[in-house]
């Protein structure tokens, strides 16, 4: 927890204790990665990425007044600095590493609960949501900013300057992000999360996570720690299935039973008798929900809480309104919700919370643009769980007999099987009514192939016109390619982050604000 002073923060990162520096009596309050950021009494991690090293700019951050640095040993850049800077730097082999063990130290001093947010898809809304709804009646929270939730943006979650000793917050919503075998261990030593929620458990990063199996099984790693309560998200057929297995061959298992004491099942009503009976008796609390009513851009939910071991329980319809498209955000709120729960806010104080809730951008964001066309932008990223769930909101009621334009990226990082993946979301596409379909991107081409056998067909019966381009042209020119006049059209653009289909958004916005 902030302050310390640069003699603890050496002591910390080096493991030494009887040293002399010219940093020793300054006190700090905070870290930041990025030199065009500088706050006084915050110390620099030099961190070596993609694009820049944060080496390069040790001298200007030093010119502007910052007092430490941790730095690797080895930079090149360490030669141009005078030796009074160069005393002001912790000098090792990895600086990542070293920041991480420096984050750890600062997490076990906590004294607030770390909710942790994992999950295929779904993550960043959720811990928005969350971290919204527990804001009401005067309590603090901190949050994983934007979606940073790797190995870096761990450590820098934890090193929040809000994470101070005088004026704590009362929770920390802690995103975490896995894309290889081994990081959710990593990232749970790390977090120690006290509550653990995973959102979905689709087909994510297949790069190195190799198949669905493996993936689904790094991400309830999360739900092995033993010192964790969990919320089960059980309107996720995946979660379902791993729950049951959690106790499948040993439902009397007296010890699993009494593990399961500390934890929350979130549940659709109409699973209600999916429940065994010997659960409900055993489970800190059930939180049924319910969609009431739904419209293209919202959903309205009740909710109900069963709990045997504690005075939460209610029979009285909650009602909460989600102004977010599709089932998949009606589900995620319905988790934030009961975790909220589990941290005993009252159903009054999520209420004044939910009104602060700001839906983060290029995610399921609604706009209503001229000619009566509604934007559906949801570009941030996508995956086959994610991609499929945008087009069963897209296929609302409301917008059913409304002229589409759908533009389709590729879903990256899905490695050897990314052919499966492209290719099986045909099935889905090939029904698509009076839809303009542009895909983009090589891996969408598989999916284009499959489509373009049957285009005269689709045409006929559907009204599907097909498009497709290569990730080296410019996404907007499908507004050239449909020749058409973009009027009461609903428009879809989602694809993986490194398409950069936000340039198509952008284009759509300006022409039609």
């Amino acid at each position: 927890m902030w302050p310390l002073t640069g003699k603890e923060i050496y002591q910390t990162i080096t493991k030494t204790i009887n040293t002399k520096n010219s940093f020793d009596d300054i006190i700090f309050e905070g870290i930041f990665t990025d030199s065009r950021k500088i706050k006084s009494k915050q110390f620099f991690i030099a961190i070596e990425g993609e694009r820049f090293d944060g080496h390069a700019f040790l001298a200007e951050c030093f010119s502007k007044g910052v007092q430490l640095a941790l730095v690797n040993k080895n930079s090149k850049y360490l030669s141009n600095l005078s030796q009074k800077e160069r005393n002001k730097c912790i000098e090792v082999d990895n600086v990542l590493e070293k920041f991480r063990e420096f984050a750890k130290f600062m997490r076990q001093r906590f004294p607030f609960p770390v909710i942790g947010v994992a999950g295929s898809n779904g993550k960043t809304t959720t811990k928005e949501m969350l971290a919204s709804l527990l804001s009401g009646g005067s309590f603090k929270v901190t949050k994983t900013e934007k979606s940073e939730n790797g190995f870096l943006g761990m450590a820098v979650t934890l090193c929040q300057e809000a994470h101070h000793k005088n004026s704590p917050p009362h929770a920390l919503v802690l995103e975490i992000g896995i894309d290889d075998i081994g990081a959710m261990t990593q990232h749970v030593s790390l977090g120690l999360p006290d509550i653990s929620i995973i959102t979905a458990l689709g087909p994510e990063h297949l790069e190195h996570l190799i198949n669905w199996e493996t993936a689904v099984k790094e991400e309830l790693i999360l739900f092995q720690n033993p010192n964790t309560k969990r919320v089960w998200q059980l309107s996720d057929a995946k979660i379902f299935e791993a729950f049951q297995n959690y106790l499948k061959d040993d439902n009397l298992n007296r010890k699993k039973l009494a593990d399961l004491k500390n934890d929350y099942i979130v549940i659709e009503k109409n699973k209600l008798k999916e429940i065994n009976h010997d659960l409900k008796n055993n489970v800190n609390a059930i939180v049924y929900w319910d969609v009431i009513q739904t419209s293209s851009v919202e959903s309205q939910l009740n909710f109900s809480v069963d709990s045997k071991f504690n005075n939460s329980s209610t029979t009285e319809e909650i009602i909460f309104k989600v102004p977010l498209p599709g089932i998949h955000n009606a589900a995620n709120f319905a988790l934030a919700f009961s975790t909220a729960f589990m941290l005993k806010r009252t159903a009054q104080q999520i209420e004044i919370g939910w009104k602060t809730f700001v839906p983060p951008p290029m995610r399921s964001r609604i706009s209503n643009l001229k000619n009566g066309i509604v934007l559906f932008d949801d570009c941030y990223n996508s995956s086959p769980m994610s991609l499929e769930a945008a087009l069963h909101a897209i296929d609302s009621k409301e917008w059913q007999e409304k002229a589409k334009l759908i533009v389709l990226g590729d879903m990256l990082d899905l490695g050897a099987e990314s052919k499966y993946w492209h290719e099986k979301i045909f099935y889905s596409l090939k029904n698509l009514q009076n839809t303009y379909l542009c895909l983009y991107g090589s891996a969408m081409y598989d999916c284009y192939k499959l489509l373009k056998e049957t285009e005269n067909v689709l045409l006929a019966q559907n009204k599907l016109r097909l498009f497709w381009r290569t990730a080296d042209e410019e996404p907007t020119l499908f507004l050239s390619d449909i020749n058409v006049k973009l009027s009461d059209f609903v428009i879809l653009v989602k694809g993986s982050r490194g398409m950069k289909l936000d340039r198509l958004v952008k284009s759509i916005e300006e022409n039609f604000c």
